[in-house]
């Protein structure tokens, strides 16, 4: 189990105790712990094997044990009794640029709004603006996002995205703290058509990357934020997910990112054969952990 799958649980958990309406410091308390998750640069499974997840600042007890539900099981008994109590649709309307877990809580506690279908018919009949929070604009910009939406749901041609790519590469290079750059994932594997845009970049610096990469003139909503990640949606509908590593760590990451998910498992396992442990961090001696390659794709 990856850092990010698990870091991606406490996301959802986070979002769907907000639409409950629970304790604000219970949802920062998983949003916080999936953002130190996310930032590791240690295999979280490793740590808990080692005993030491309550070392993660952020992980207390019940978090620990959580965590430890998920290595062993695969699964999290706490997030499908969540799921089971809010709709599915409910949570999807969270996939609308603009709408976070609080507008969806009020769309659904004050309007019954259930899904997309729903909630595109009450703005075109102006149900949304004397809602708390939202107004005219608000409700101008959810039709926008539902048209943006539908637009995006469907996968682009190569030539759109790598033309959005090679402008976004463009741009990051001129950011100084960029050490190394590269498109990632299926627009890198020259894929007919894509689903959305991997970059990788290596830096020293990575919060002020992410700062920098936020400001493009063509981001339109920011998904998420954080040190080694930030997802965006641009204006024409397309998500660009920027991930930023170590220099050590770069040609791991962009192997790790361009590959698919068989290549990646068949590159673990002859690793392994040959006594290393492969991940987006490098290449390491099993046994020891020793840092062995990592900085350069061909390594």
């Amino acid at each position: 189990m990856k850092n990010q799958e698990i870091s991606n649980i406490f996301y959802e958990i986070a979002d769907l105790l907000e639409i409950k309406g629970e304790m604000p410091f219970k949802v920062r308390a998983y949003r916080r712990a999936a953002q130190r998750i996310e930032t590791l640069e240690d295999d979280i499974e490793e740590i808990y094997r080692e005993g030491k997840l309550r070392e993660i600042p952020g992980i207390g007890e019940a978090l620990a044990k959580k965590i430890g539900e998920i290595i062993e099981t695969g699964k999290l008994e706490y997030l499908e009794k969540l799921r089971r109590e809010i709709p599915k649709s409910i949570v999807g309307l969270m996939s609308i640029p603009g709408l976070g877990p609080k507008k969806t809580a009020v769309l659904y506690k004050k309007l019954g709004i259930k899904n997309i279908e729903e909630l595109k018919k009450a703005a075109e009949q102006g149900k949304l603006r004397d809602l708390d929070g939202f107004g005219v604009i608000t409700e101008k910009n959810i039709l926008r996002g539902i048209e943006m939406l539908e637009r995006s749901r469907g996968r682009v041609l190569l030539s759109m995205a790598f033309e959005d790519g090679s402008h976004l590469v463009d741009y990051l290079k001129g950011n100084r703290d960029v050490l190394n750059i590269s498109i990632a994932g299926s627009l890198r594997r020259m894929k007919e058509t894509i689903g959305d845009i991997d970059i990788l970049v290596s830096s020293l610096k990575p919060e002020g990357i992410m700062d920098f990469f936020v400001k493009y003139q063509d981001v339109y909503q920011i998904l998420v934020k954080g040190s080694t990640k930030t997802s965006v949606i641009l204006r024409d509908g397309l998500q660009v997910d920027l991930r930023v590593v170590k220099p050590e760590s770069f040609g791991a990451a962009l192997q790790y990112f361009t590959g698919s998910k068989e290549h990646n498992i068949q590159i673990r396992n002859l690793a392994i054969k040959k006594g290393f442990k492969v991940n987006e961090y490098g290449v390491f001696e099993k046994d020891t952990e020793k840092y062995v390659a990592g900085k350069h794709e061909e390594e």
